[in-house]
């Protein structure tokens, strides 16, 4: 009987019932036991995390967000009691505001976005466009609660903005502004691999990023351990994003890492146009108006940052440019004319050269041959090998995205271009290469506020009376005081010394009447005004009739709000 049991058992394949518990329960001692050992080799590092947060160590709102906005762990703004407020994390590339959480019933809450130039460089944000449209918005309409935030970002390109942008649409905005397109070529990255990951790792990557003892090793490594140029990686290589934004030019070999390069130029002129109209499809798909800035840059006083031979060039060839060129320097300040005729035979033989563009612009400047020399003003903003302006593909681009999407448009490069001397815009409305004066951000603002009527954002009779704008811009520019100047002029130091402006040094310095007069203005809006006095004198000296172009200046800073600054200018004049 226990034999035939035995073998029908075997048979079927079954185990005996008390066999099938005993190895149950072999197999749950086994789990047990591994789950018991990785918890004990996690227990320290939970114990460690456990204190980092008890004694609030190694927080990662305190430290840079080191996917730089791809990372939903790091956002812009961050809840706190009654307000938002902006993270520490994004200091000191974005300037601290804040908003309330619950928006007022009659509140209109503008986000804007850009580049230093938003953010207000060299100054700060009381003097950028988006508060000289916030003071022009609650003089037109003193009933509404008007707030413009300003998300501006040193040294963020547009595909920083897009998760930022996207991010503010859940705090109820009635208008998002985005200028942005001088920062492209500052940073060496594709962020294809960031932006492409998948979901399940790209969770992983930021709940690992929230462990204070992530974030304290991670701080460690940082700086133990230099960032790496651009320029050592293999071709075709993505460079790892670090914390905050590390500029090729923050690095010791960043400026000379700068070579001519088409290609990557068509790849970073794509990621553009691809992060401008993402921007703008978020904002249309949650029903939130936008509207697009098209930056300016200096084009008459600002020689490009880098210059190279056009790819192939021979010696010999190169050598002949060479011969024209030096002959065309020397001829330059005593005989414009054949100046120009031997920088158009270097010309002949490379026209590509950036430099070579803006020597020749500057001598059909002093001919007075202003529309050809705007040209050849813009080739070379646009043949230079550091491009850190805007760039005419770029413009392009913006304009077109904006006529597809029917996207409004403020063209603030025309708009200051168009009150420039001759149309061509220099130191007169742009404190360096790129950032506008204060008067430059006024008038931005005011184009901005005409748009918002145009797009019936504000009522189109809301106008806000002259004299009462003149009156709100001296006491604001009051209240900041000397020192908010002073730290302006610091600032425009630190950013020529950072794009090795030292390198063309003598190309900066003016060769006629009107360039001292510009170079008089500058120096007047930064506070340097024995400097500024004596640029003016020697603009006087030179030529008298540059007197109108300092009795129109005196009227813009009256517009402006300044005319302190207007008396003294034109005292000095007389």
């Amino acid at each position: 009987m226990n034999d035939r049991n035995t073998t029908t058992e075997n048979a079927t394949g079954a185990p005996p019932p008390s066999e099938g518990r005993r190895s149950a329960r072999g197999r749950a001692r086994r789990i047990l036991f591994t789950f018991g050992a990785i918890l004990a080799s996690l227990l320290p590092l939970l114990v460690v995390e456990g204190g980092l947060r008890l004694f609030g160590i190694g927080r990662p709102v305190d430290t840079p967000d080191p996917f730089a906005g791809f990372n939903r762990n790091f956002p812009l703004f961050e809840r706190q009691g009654a307000v938002y407020r902006t993270s520490r994390n994004r200091a000191p590339f974005v300037a601290s505001q804040e908003f309330l959480a619950e928006k007022p019933r009659n509140g209109f809450r503008i986000f804007c976005f850009g580049g230093s130039t938003v953010y207000g460089h060299p100054y700060l944000g009381d003097t950028a466009f988006p508060k000289w449209l916030e003071l022009e918005l609650k003089g037109v309409d003193p009933t509404r609660s008007w707030q413009a935030i300003n998300c501006g970002g040193v040294s963020y390109a547009s595909y920083r903005i897009v998760p930022l942008a996207k991010e503010v649409l859940q705090y109820k905005p009635d208008l998002i502004i985005v200028a942005t397109g001088h920062n492209e070529f500052l940073e060496d990255r594709t962020y294809t691999s960031l932006k492409s990951r998948s979901a399940g790792w790209a969770w992983l990557q930021g709940k690992a990023s929230s462990l204070h003892t992530v974030t304290l090793a991670r701080n460690w490594w940082v700086r133990v351990r230099p960032p790496a140029s651009p320029a050592d990686a293999a071709p075709g290589k993505e460079v790892e994003l670090g914390p905050g934004v590390n500029t090729r030019l923050d690095n010791a070999s960043g400026y000379a890492s700068y070579r001519r390069d088409d290609a990557w130029h068509q790849r970073v002129l794509a990621q553009y146009d691809e992060s401008v109209r993402s921007i703008v499809a978020n904002c249309q798909a949650a029903h939130v108006p936008i509207l697009l800035v098209k930056l300016g840059s200096n084009l008459r006083d600002c020689p490009p940052f880098k210059s190279e031979h056009r790819t192939g060039l021979a010696p010999e060839p190169e050598s002949d440019w060479q011969a024209a060129f030096d002959i065309a320097t020397a001829a330059e300040k005593i005989d414009p004319a054949r100046a120009l005729r031997y920088y158009q035979e270097a010309a002949a033989i490379d026209g590509e050269h950036a430099l070579l563009s803006y020597r020749i612009a500057r001598v059909l400047d002093r001919m007075g041959r202003r529309p050809e020399a705007l040209t050849y003003y813009q080739r070379a903003r646009d043949a230079d090998i550091c491009p850190l302006r805007i760039m005419a593909p770029f413009e392009q681009a913006l304009v077109r995205i904006a006529g597809e999407t029917r996207t409004p448009l403020v063209d603030a490069e025309r708009l200051l271009a168009a009150r420039s001397f001759d149309g061509i815009p220099g130191f007169d409305w742009y404190v360096d290469h790129v950032h506008p004066t204060i008067g430059g951000h006024q008038l931005i603002a005011g184009a901005l506020a005409v748009q918002m009527r145009e797009s019936g954002l504000v009522a189109r009779s809301a106008v806000w009376p002259d004299d009462k704008r003149v009156a709100t811009y001296a006491r604001h520019l009051q209240e900041l005081g000397p020192a908010y100047f002073a730290d302006g002029e610091r600032r425009v130091g630190w950013l020529e010394h950072w794009a090795q402006r030292q390198r063309l040094a003598a190309e900066t310095i003016p060769n006629d009447a009107p360039g001292y007069a510009r170079l008089g203005f500058r120096r007047l809006d930064l506070g340097e005004d024995n400097a500024a006095w004596e640029s003016l004198g020697d603009a006087l000296k030179r030529d008298p009739g540059v007197r109108g172009m300092i009795q129109g200046r005196a009227k813009d800073l009256v517009a402006e709000g300044r005319p302190d600054r207007a008396a003294a200018l034109l005292q000095h004049a007389n």
